[in-house]
């Protein structure tokens, strides 16, 4: 089962009265590694894809950026660039990047988040943050792709689920430290 950690605890109660094998992937907060001998550009092509593709509705969103600090100004530039570029819109229209998020209640959860991020200290908007709700929008659930930058490991927009087009990079020093 891959999906939430109410939903799991369910199955799992249910396999375990009878003595079944399970395998639960709950509540994922998947990150991307990036060295600091990484392709910067396509770096960054991946991680647009792994935070926003299906608007980070997926349980294997990146939605941690972890950044060697040699490449992290270069990298977290050209991401929020990028991601700020991205076409938000209908999901039906093929040159749409990032769709509405699936509903109202999504929407709350996600928009509250940012909100905790904005309050994290030293945690940065570099892009995005907003819902989108006139014009075109107002008839969904639509919220920019958001890059928040200087996130520490504790802050909880790097522990929680976030699951939305949201993802947080987090600067390091050596690949211990990373992992």
């Amino acid at each position: 089962f891959t999906g939430s950690t109410f939903t799991g605890r369910i199955i799992a109660e249910a396999c375990a009265r009878d003595n079944k094998i399970v395998s639960l992937e709950m509540g994922g907060k998947n990150a991307i590694i990036i060295m600091d001998d990484a392709d910067v550009d396509n770096a960054v092509e991946g991680a647009l894809w792994g935070a926003f593709g299906t608007s980070g509705q997926r349980c294997t969103a990146s939605s941690r950026l972890i950044v060697h600090k040699k490449v992290y100004k270069q990298f977290t530039k050209k991401l929020a660039e990028r991601a700020s570029q991205l076409r938000v819109g209908n999901g039906l229209d093929a040159k749409t990047e990032v769709g509405p998020v699936i509903n109202q209640k999504a929407m709350d959860k996600i928009l509250n988040y940012i909100e905790i991020g904005r309050n994290e200290d030293k945690a940065t908007v570099a892009c995005g943050g907003n819902a989108l709700t006139k014009g075109s929008y107002k008839n969904g659930f639509f919220i920019e792709p958001t890059v928040f930058t200087d996130v520490a490991p504790n802050h909880r927009i790097a522990q929680e689920e976030i699951f939305g087009p949201v993802t947080s990079v987090i600067p390091f020093s050596t690949l211990d430290e990373a992992i």
